[in-house]
């Protein structure tokens, strides 16, 4: 079976497509193009370069909260200059052309707050204007424009997928959590996610398949701990899900 894959953001628990993509490898799918917002930018540029998803996690496993948590010497609170070094040396100076199948990474411009798809220039630095968790993170600028992250405006960029007309399987990995929030986090975490799925309805209805990650639910954002159970969930679920997401997929009009 071939498919274009869309990846949501999701900080850490974007370790949850990494199982899935086991599962994926294991059914013997074959990834035509993919895209990205946020964290899922990242698994999407991997994919599109050929990795799978041993050699992600081990990507995964090797960040530490040092490389993600940098101050930063412009607008928010910290950089992503870590990451940045670490994707430039596993990936090298690598172009779009480089790339063994198409990518898209979903930006928000500050300015105008309009989604872009790009799909040119340098694939890392797209990756992380991508990744820009304003005010956490600091805005990026690529060629003059601001931009900050894409999950802001698109959570789940299924258009520029449409074009190469293949059934597009959506990831989400930011279920929204049943029950009252115990505290100021739970509640600023509620309304994050509350935000994202919202964003994401228009892009659900254009996937051909949709799997929502249910065991990362009550993962924070940047739970290093909790890797393994990200990991685990998404490769439990797809597995279980997988005869009804093949039949959409295999009939793209079912949904």
């Amino acid at each position: 079976m071939k498919l274009s894959l869309c990846f949501s953001g999701g900080a850490l628990r974007a370790a949850a497509q990494i199982g899935v993509l086991r599962a994926l490898e294991e059914a013997g799918v074959e990834i035509v193009a993919v895209s990205g917002s946020s964290a899922g930018s990242i698994v999407a540029l991997m994919v599109a370069a050929g990795w799978n998803s041993v050699r992600i996690e081990a990507f995964l496993r090797s960040l530490r909260k040092r490389d993600l948590f940098r101050l930063s010497t412009r607008p928010g609170l910290f950089s992503l200059d870590g990451v940045e070094a670490i994707l430039y040396r596993e990936l090298g100076r690598i172009g779009y052309q480089d790339l063994q199948r198409p990518c898209y990474t979903c930006v928000t411009e500050l300015e105008t707050a309009r989604s872009r798809y790009l799909d040119t220039g340098d694939p890392i630095a797209n990756v992380l204007a991508s990744s820009s968790l304003t005010p956490l993170f600091s805005p990026r600028q690529i060629d003059g424009v601001w931009y900050i992250d894409g999950g802001f405006s698109d959570n789940l960029p299924v258009r520029p997928l449409e074009v190469h007309g293949y059934p597009v399987l959506s990831l989400n990995v930011n279920p929204v959590e049943g029950g009252m929030p115990e505290n100021f986090r739970s509640l600023l975490m509620r309304s994050l996610m509350i935000m994202l799925n919202s964003n994401i309805r228009p892009s659900r209805e254009r996937s051909d398949a949709y799997l929502e990650i249910m065991g990362v639910a009550r993962m924070s954002l940047f739970d290093f701990s909790k890797l393994d159970e990200a990991v685990e969930a998404g490769y439990r679920e797809t597995l279980a899900a997988w005869p009804d997401l093949r039949q959409k997929l295999g009939n793209p009009s079912v949904l």
